[in-house]
Protein backbone atom coordinates (compact mmCIF):
# COMPACT_ATOMS: atom_id res chain seq x y z
CA UNK A 1 0.00 0.00 0.00
CA UNK A 2 1.34 3.39 -0.96
CA UNK A 3 2.02 6.01 1.64
CA UNK A 4 -0.36 8.97 1.68
CA UNK A 5 0.89 12.21 0.18
CA UNK A 6 1.81 14.77 2.85
CA UNK A 7 -0.49 17.79 3.05
CA UNK A 8 2.04 20.36 1.85
CA UNK A 9 2.96 18.26 -1.22
CA UNK A 10 -0.71 17.77 -2.05
CA UNK A 11 -1.21 21.54 -1.84
CA UNK A 12 1.72 22.08 -4.21
CA UNK A 13 0.29 19.58 -6.69
CA UNK A 14 -3.08 21.32 -6.54
CA UNK A 15 -1.38 24.66 -7.19
CA UNK A 16 0.43 23.23 -10.23
CA UNK A 17 -2.80 21.78 -11.59
CA UNK A 18 -4.55 25.11 -11.12
CA UNK A 19 -1.80 26.93 -13.03
CA UNK A 20 -1.92 24.41 -15.89
CA UNK A 21 -5.72 24.36 -16.18
CA UNK A 22 -6.33 28.05 -15.64
CA UNK A 23 -6.94 30.29 -12.68
CA UNK A 24 -10.34 28.91 -11.71
CA UNK A 25 -11.24 25.71 -13.48
CA UNK A 26 -14.99 25.04 -13.55
CA UNK A 27 -16.02 22.20 -11.28
CA UNK A 28 -16.93 19.15 -13.29
CA UNK A 29 -19.65 16.71 -12.36
CA UNK A 30 -19.18 13.02 -12.91
CA UNK A 31 -21.05 11.58 -15.88
CA UNK A 32 -22.85 9.12 -13.62
CA UNK A 33 -24.86 11.91 -11.96
CA UNK A 34 -27.75 12.68 -14.26
CA UNK A 35 -29.62 15.93 -13.82
CA UNK A 36 -33.41 15.51 -13.61
CA UNK A 37 -35.30 17.22 -16.42
CA UNK A 38 -36.45 20.65 -15.41
CA UNK A 39 -39.36 21.05 -17.84
CA UNK A 40 -41.70 18.49 -19.25
CA UNK A 41 -40.89 15.90 -16.63
CA UNK A 42 -44.43 14.51 -16.81
CA UNK A 43 -44.04 13.91 -20.53
CA UNK A 44 -40.65 12.29 -19.94
CA UNK A 45 -42.15 10.12 -17.23
CA UNK A 46 -45.01 9.09 -19.52
CA UNK A 47 -42.54 8.16 -22.28
CA UNK A 48 -40.47 6.15 -19.82
CA UNK A 49 -43.53 4.24 -18.62
CA UNK A 50 -44.60 3.49 -22.22
CA UNK A 51 -41.15 2.18 -23.10
CA UNK A 52 -41.15 -0.01 -19.98
CA UNK A 53 -44.61 -1.38 -20.87
CA UNK A 54 -43.42 -2.20 -24.38
CA UNK A 55 -40.22 -3.87 -23.21
CA UNK A 56 -42.00 -5.96 -20.56
CA UNK A 57 -45.11 -6.45 -22.73
CA UNK A 58 -47.47 -5.14 -20.10
CA UNK A 59 -50.95 -4.04 -21.07
CA UNK A 60 -51.97 -0.50 -20.35
CA UNK A 61 -54.03 -0.29 -17.16
CA UNK A 62 -57.73 0.36 -17.49
CA UNK A 63 -58.90 3.73 -16.27
CA UNK A 64 -60.32 3.50 -12.79
CA UNK A 65 -63.82 4.56 -11.89
CA UNK A 66 -63.96 7.72 -9.81
CA UNK A 67 -64.05 7.04 -6.10
CA UNK A 68 -67.39 7.80 -4.55
CA UNK A 69 -67.13 10.07 -1.58
CA UNK A 70 -69.47 9.57 1.30
CA UNK A 71 -71.51 12.49 2.53
CA UNK A 72 -70.11 14.10 5.65
CA UNK A 73 -71.39 12.38 8.75
CA UNK A 74 -71.14 13.50 12.32
CA UNK A 75 -68.50 11.17 13.61
CA UNK A 76 -68.82 9.79 17.09
CA UNK A 77 -66.05 7.97 18.85
CA UNK A 78 -66.68 5.26 21.34
CA UNK A 79 -64.38 5.72 24.26
CA UNK A 80 -63.07 2.48 25.64
CA UNK A 81 -61.57 2.61 29.12
CA UNK A 82 -57.85 2.04 29.21
CA UNK A 83 -56.97 -1.38 30.46
CA UNK A 84 -54.32 -1.27 33.10
CA UNK A 85 -52.06 -4.26 33.48
CA UNK A 86 -52.93 -6.45 36.43
CA UNK A 87 -51.15 -5.40 39.61
CA UNK A 88 -47.92 -7.19 40.43
CA UNK A 89 -48.46 -9.33 43.50
CA UNK A 90 -45.52 -10.56 45.54
CA UNK A 91 -44.99 -12.18 48.92
CA UNK A 92 -43.79 -9.90 51.73
CA UNK A 93 -40.28 -10.59 53.01
CA UNK A 94 -40.26 -8.03 55.83
CA UNK A 95 -42.63 -6.86 58.54
CA UNK A 96 -44.34 -3.56 57.69
CA UNK A 97 -47.59 -1.68 58.32
CA UNK A 98 -50.24 -1.56 55.59
CA UNK A 99 -51.18 2.07 54.95
CA UNK A 100 -54.53 0.94 53.54
CA UNK A 101 -55.88 -0.79 56.65
CA UNK A 102 -53.30 -0.06 59.36
CA UNK A 103 -52.80 -3.78 60.06
CA UNK A 104 -49.31 -5.27 60.05
CA UNK A 105 -47.96 -6.91 56.91
CA UNK A 106 -46.30 -10.13 57.98
CA UNK A 107 -43.65 -11.99 56.00
CA UNK A 108 -45.40 -14.28 53.51
CA UNK A 109 -48.51 -12.08 53.04
CA UNK A 110 -49.58 -11.25 49.46
CA UNK A 111 -48.83 -7.55 48.85
CA UNK A 112 -48.97 -5.10 45.94
CA UNK A 113 -48.20 -1.43 45.32
CA UNK A 114 -51.00 1.07 45.88
CA UNK A 115 -51.70 2.99 42.63
CA UNK A 116 -51.78 6.43 44.29
CA UNK A 117 -49.27 6.25 47.13
CA UNK A 118 -46.77 3.73 45.78
CA UNK A 119 -46.58 2.01 49.20
CA UNK A 120 -46.81 -1.74 49.67
CA UNK A 121 -50.31 -2.72 50.86
CA UNK A 122 -52.31 -5.93 51.25
CA UNK A 123 -53.83 -7.12 47.97
CA UNK A 124 -57.32 -6.40 49.35
CA UNK A 125 -56.32 -2.85 50.34
CA UNK A 126 -55.20 -1.82 46.84
CA UNK A 127 -58.32 0.26 46.11
CA UNK A 128 -58.90 1.54 49.66
CA UNK A 129 -58.43 5.04 50.97
CA UNK A 130 -55.50 5.59 53.30
CA UNK A 131 -56.40 4.60 56.85
CA UNK A 132 -53.06 4.25 58.57
CA UNK A 133 -51.63 7.54 59.79
CA UNK A 134 -48.13 6.61 58.71
CA UNK A 135 -46.03 3.86 57.21
CA UNK A 136 -44.18 1.91 59.90
CA UNK A 137 -41.54 -0.75 59.27
CA UNK A 138 -39.04 -2.61 61.38
CA UNK A 139 -35.49 -1.36 60.91
CA UNK A 140 -33.45 -3.87 58.97
CA UNK A 141 -30.15 -2.04 59.39
CA UNK A 142 -28.50 0.02 62.08
CA UNK A 143 -28.54 3.77 61.65
CA UNK A 144 -29.40 6.91 63.56
CA UNK A 145 -32.58 8.89 64.02
CA UNK A 146 -32.54 12.26 62.25
CA UNK A 147 -34.96 13.75 64.80
CA UNK A 148 -33.26 12.82 68.11
CA UNK A 149 -29.78 11.73 66.87
CA UNK A 150 -29.98 8.48 68.90
CA UNK A 151 -29.05 5.20 67.23
CA UNK A 152 -31.67 3.13 65.41
CA UNK A 153 -31.20 -0.53 66.23
CA UNK A 154 -32.19 -3.41 64.02
CA UNK A 155 -35.83 -4.43 64.70
CA UNK A 156 -37.01 -1.04 66.08
CA UNK A 157 -40.15 0.48 64.50
CA UNK A 158 -39.22 3.38 62.20
CA UNK A 159 -41.19 5.64 59.88
CA UNK A 160 -40.29 8.17 57.16
CA UNK A 161 -40.63 11.75 58.41
CA UNK A 162 -40.79 14.59 55.90
CA UNK A 163 -37.75 16.79 56.32
CA UNK A 164 -35.88 14.27 58.48
CA UNK A 165 -35.80 10.93 56.64
CA UNK A 166 -36.20 7.72 58.67
CA UNK A 167 -36.89 8.34 62.37
CA UNK A 168 -38.05 6.35 65.40
CA UNK A 169 -41.82 5.93 65.54
CA UNK A 170 -41.82 7.55 69.00
CA UNK A 171 -39.92 10.59 67.65
CA UNK A 172 -42.40 10.99 64.78
CA UNK A 173 -45.36 10.80 67.16
CA UNK A 174 -43.66 13.29 69.50
CA UNK A 175 -43.02 15.71 66.60
CA UNK A 176 -46.70 15.62 65.58
CA UNK A 177 -48.05 15.90 69.16
CA UNK A 178 -45.88 18.43 71.07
Amino acid sequence: MAKPIPINRRWQENQRLRENNGANPAPTQPASVAQPPRRGYQETLRQLLESLRESFQVEEPEPRAPVQTLPPVQATERLVPRREPPPRIIRARYRETCTGCGAPINPGDAITRHPRWGDWVHVGCRDREQRAARRVIEARYRGFCYACARPILQGQPITPQRGYGWVHLECALRENNP
